[in-house]
């Protein structure tokens, strides 16, 4: 009698703790899992790298000067929205060479630099339900502030203006701890401006993004 007893015991608990650590889905058949926070604040180190007009007709070389802060809110669904800002330096030198500029020439030493300080709100889906690696796909729209310097010689000219931002996204969040409060974030997004200023016709960068997040 004194085995059935344990058994009964045993089967018991084991089916209070099922109860404790399971997780229901909610109307859309999704399973918050642990390490999905109500909230998250992602710090990132941006890698800019031009493309299209961009690349071709004012600056092609890569960029590591930047920086990203966003946050995120997480929904009783595999959806988020949230909202953040960045920062991203561009710079190239080129060789002293005769250069036409507003119907001048001049023979000179020629250095370009643009400066994008976007703003914007976004939109993740998680397709996967995982207590360690959540991959995303998003899109980030807003608006971005552009500042536009080109320099040849003494000649100098400054476009400062703001401009309509999309940037569709893709990445993967990893939480060591499914418990814990940190993870790293890694994405990337293509940053496509409508810019149409002179020579250049919309502006686009693959960016490359490595940070940290923080839930709470």
């Amino acid at each position: 009698m004194k085995k059935y007893y344990i058994i009964i015991i045993m089967v018991a608990a084991l089916g209070f703790s099922q109860t404790g650590y399971s997780q229901e889905a909610d109307a859309t058949g999704y399973i918050r899992t642990y390490a999905q926070p109500s909230g998250m604040l992602t710090f990132d180190w941006i890698v800019g790298i031009p493309m299209g007009a961009m690349s071709n007709d004012f600056i092609s070389e890569t960029s590591t000067r930047g920086f990203n802060m966003e946050y995120r809110y997480f929904l009783n669904s595999p959806l988020s929205i949230g909202g953040g800002f960045s920062w991203q330096g561009f710079s190239e030198k080129y060789e002293r060479s005769t250069y036409e500029t507003e119907g001048v020439a001049i023979t000179s030493t020629r250095f370009n630099y643009l400066y994008v300080f976007p703003l914007y709100v976004n939109f993740h889906y998680y397709p996967i339900k995982n207590n360690h690696i959540f991959p995303f796909i998003g899109i980030n729209i807003g608006a971005t502030s552009i500042d536009k310097q080109d320099q040849i010689g003494m000649y100098y000219i400054q476009d400062e203006s703001w401009h309509f931002n999309v940037q569709p996204e893709v990445g993967a969040l990893f939480k060591i701890n499914p418990r814990g409060t940190f993870g790293l974030i890694f994405k990337a997004k293509y940053n496509y401006i409508t810019y149409n200023e002179g020579k250049l016709n919309n502006l686009s960068q693959l960016n490359l993004y490595f940070g940290a997040s923080f839930d709470f």
